[in-house]
C-alpha cells in the first residue's frame, strides 16, 4: 500500500470522529481561538476495506492537518465547510467524504472491477440541539453526491446523525455519535450489485436496490496531556443488516469495525 493511500485512509476513518480538543472546547465561549493552526497527527487504524467487506486494511502513518477558522469558512477535522446562514442554533454548512479504494485482489471480488477511490461533496443542515459549557448536542443532514477519481457519478448518499460531545474535564473530552445511511442505487449497485458476467457458483449475480443501507455508532476519546499535544481513540461500528444490500454476495459480513488512535501534536498557531 502506498503512503498517499495510506493517508487517504487514515483521513477518512480517524479525523472525522475525533472529539473536539479539550482546552479548545473550554476557550470555545472566549472566541479567543486562533485563526490558523498546523500540526501532525500520529496513529494507526484498522477498518474494512469496504462496508461488509471481511478483509481489511491494518497500517500506522503520520498525517499533517491544517485548520483554519474564517469569518464564513473553516477547515478543521470535518473537512471543508462554509456557513451559509445561522440562526437560534440551525446552520447550513458543505460537507465532503471520500470512499476507499478497493483492488480486485479483494477475495470477494476477485475477477471483478475495482472499487475506485470516490469523493462526496454536498450541502449539510445542522441543529444544536443543546449547547452548554459542557455538553453539545447536535443533529446533522447532509446530502452528498459521490464522484470516483475518474469523475464518473456514483449517485447520491446521505446520513444523517444526531452527536453528543462532552467535556469531562479542562484536558478531557468524549463525543458519541448514533446515525442511519442511505443510499441511492446508484450508489449501491456500484458497491454490491454483481452482473452476471462476475457470477459464479460462489457468487451469484446480484442487483443491489436504493434505501436504507446501514445503522451506526461511533464514539472518541480526547485527552490533551499538554496545551499543544493531544492522545485519542476512535471507534466506529455499523451494521448492515437492516438495510437492502444485506443479501448481497459481497457482504461478507454485516459488522463493520474500524478503530483507530494517536497523537496530535500542535506546532504553530497564528497570533490572530
Amino acid at each position: 500500500m502506498t503512503f498517499i493511500r495510506s493517508c487517504f485512509l487514515m483521513i477518512s476513518s480517524i479525523l472525522t470522529t475525533l472529539p473536539m480538543t479539550p482546552l479548545y472546547a473550554a476557550e470555545k465561549a472566549t472566541s479567543s481561538l486562533p485563526t490558523w493552526e498546523a500540526g501532525l497527527a500520529m496513529g494507526g487504524a484498522s477498518l474494512p476495506q469496504y462496508m461488509g467487506s471481511d478483509a481489511r486494511y491494518t497500517f500506522a502513518a503520520p498525517i499533517p492537518y491544517i485548520i483554519y477558522r474564517g469569518d464564513r469558512v473553516n477547515v478543521d477535522r470535518n473537512g471543508l465547510r462554509a456557513d451559509l446562514f445561522d440562526i437560534d442554533g440551525l446552520s447550513v454548512d458543505a460537507s465532503l467524504g471520500v470512499g476507499l479504494p478497493v483492488r480486485n485482489t479483494n477475495v470477494a471480488r476477485q475477477g471483478m472491477p475495482s472499487l475506485q477511490f470516490s469523493v462526496q461533496a454536498g450541502p449539510r443542515l445542522n441543529w444544536k440541539a443543546l449547547e452548554g459549557a459542557h455538553d453539545t448536542l447536535t443533529l446533522r443532514i447532509p446530502a452528498r453526491a459521490v464522484l470516483d477519481i475518474k469523475g464518473n457519478y456514483l449517485g447520491i448518499v446521505s446520513e444523517p446523525d444526531l452527536i453528543w460531545e462532552h467535556q469531562l474535564s479542562s484536558k478531557v473530552s468524549t463525543k458519541f455519535s448514533a446515525g442511519m445511511l442511505f443510499a441511492q442505487q446508484r450508489y449501491n449497485g456500484y458497491y454490491y450489485s454483481v452482473d452476471p458476467i462476475y457470477a459464479n457458483p460462489l457468487r451469484p449475480s446480484y442487483q443491489a436496490q436504493g434505501g436504507l443501507h446501514s445503522l451506526s455508532v461511533s464514539s472518541a476519546l480526547g485527552w490533551a496531556f499538554q496545551s499543544n499535544w493531544q492522545l485519542f481513540a476512535a471507534m466506529r461500528y455499523r451494521n448492515l443488516n437492516s438495510g437492502v444490500v444485506h443479501n448481497s454476495p459481497l457482504v461478507k459480513t454485516p459488522h463493520y469495525l474500524s478503530v483507530a488512535f494517536g497523537i496530535t501534536w500542535g506546532f504553530y498557531q497564528s497570533d490572530r
